[in-house]
């Protein structure tokens, strides 16, 4: 109980530190920033190329994305496709790619390799390697946007050699998905002129993502599969990335919808998929630390068998997600929740919403207990 409770005033005392800087407070005032230059971009696209060969097992988009930065000497907090569609401090969108940006759709992200062909790297179909983003297979899953990494202050970048990816300490990575598709009806076409203001360097940076962020999630996703019947791999790392992306569930507490069932897990292997024509089912079980229920927590080991229904339409085949349950990998849990906490901190709550401000502060430092608990 002891070495708990001193786990957690660490933890609380490194959040309260160094929060996040992707999810910095809004008051702040942001400092000078450039975008990635392109011998910086080449950096990327070289890292990238050259794990190619060495990448086992395979990891869903948004952590080989998050890799590959990383190793280049870009780290960023990990975010799912999903986010980065949607902007994140350390990404500004750019109507024009240059080598290194992100070309994303909701569900799926990857590394520009030359804008002119419209060759992108990625975790994609089984395998990494390069396609190209204006193909007919990419443009069934809409208009992608494209983001360029942010570099705070010029004086802060150490210079990275072009020829190969810089010594940096490798980020943690997990066997995860391939993409997860969702339709997309803002983005603009393919060569669109966004305002000049996108690729200024100077801009304010992106919004924060904000303490109470919308919680919903799509009610079925589609697995790229590189034949007609997908693999189990294939929607074991659909699933993952899905789940990823689930993690927004716990911004804001207790989460939005009181009667969804969360369980952060360990461990989700997908045992069996069955086809039949255009239907069939996933079969998979999930290994968990932390139950969450509303305000209620949890915190013992739980194992769940599921069982999730899939459909073939034009698009391919569609997961039908549960509607009342959600399951978050523990990491992405850890460092939602971490930001929440992070965020209750440095905002001053009005007098009358002290006592509940303390109170979900108390909540998510219990959740983070049980989280790190070894037992």
């Amino acid at each position: 109980m002891r070495s708990r409770t001193l786990l957690r005033c660490l933890f609380i005392l490194a959040v309260l530190v160094g929060p996040p800087a992707a999810f910095s407070s809004p008051q702040d005032d942001p400092p000078p920033v450039r975008l990635l230059n392109v011998d910086e971009g080449r950096t990327v696209v070289n890292t990238a190329l050259e794990k190619k060969p060495h990448t086992r097992p395979k990891p869903d988009c948004s952590h080989l994305v998050h890799e590959i930065y990383e190793l280049s000497g870009f780290p960023y907090p990990y975010v799912s496709s999903f986010d980065l569609y949607e902007g994140i401090d350390n990404f500004r969108r750019v109507s024009t790619p240059h080598p290194g940006d992100l070309v994303v759709w909701r569900g799926h992200v990857g590394i520009v390799i030359d804008g002119v062909d419209h060759s992108f790297y990625s975790s994609v179909r089984s395998g990494l390697r390069t396609e190209y983003y204006d193909g007919p297979y990419w443009r069934t899953l809409g208009r992608p946007r494209f983001y360029r990494y942010v570099v705070a202050r010029a004086a802060d970048f150490t210079a990275i050699s072009v020829s190969g990816p810089a010594n940096v300490s490798k980020a943690q990575t997990k066997p995860l998905s391939v993409p997860v598709r969702r339709e997309i009806a803002d983005a603009p076409p393919l060569g669109t002129d966004l305002p000049e203001k996108a690729e200024s360097a100077t801009t304010t940076p992106s919004p924060a993502l904000p303490l109470n962020r919308p919680t919903a999630l799509p009610s079925s996703i589609v697995v790229i599969a590189a034949a007609n019947r997908p693999t189990d791999e294939e929607v074991g790392e659909a699933i993952s990335e899905f789940t990823s992306a689930a993690g927004n569930l716990l911004r804001g507490w207790p989460p939005a919808d009181p009667k969804r069932f969360v369980l952060v897990y360990d461990q989700l292997n997908v045992k069996r998929v069955e086809l039949k024509r255009d239907r069939g089912w996933v079969r998979a079980e999930v290994e968990g630390r932390l139950s969450i229920a509303g305000e209620r927590l949890e915190g013992k080991r739980r194992r769940e068998k599921l069982r999730w229904e899939l459909r073939r339409t034009p698009q391919g085949w569609q997961l039908q997600a549960p509607s009342n349950r959600a399951y978050i990998p523990r990491d992405v849990a850890v460092r939602v929740l971490a930001e929440q906490l992070a965020l209750l901190t440095r905002n001053e709550a009005a007098s009358g919403e002290l006592d509940r401000s303390l109170q979900r502060q108390s909540m998510i430092v219990h959740a983070l207990g049980f989280l790190f608990d070894q037992n």
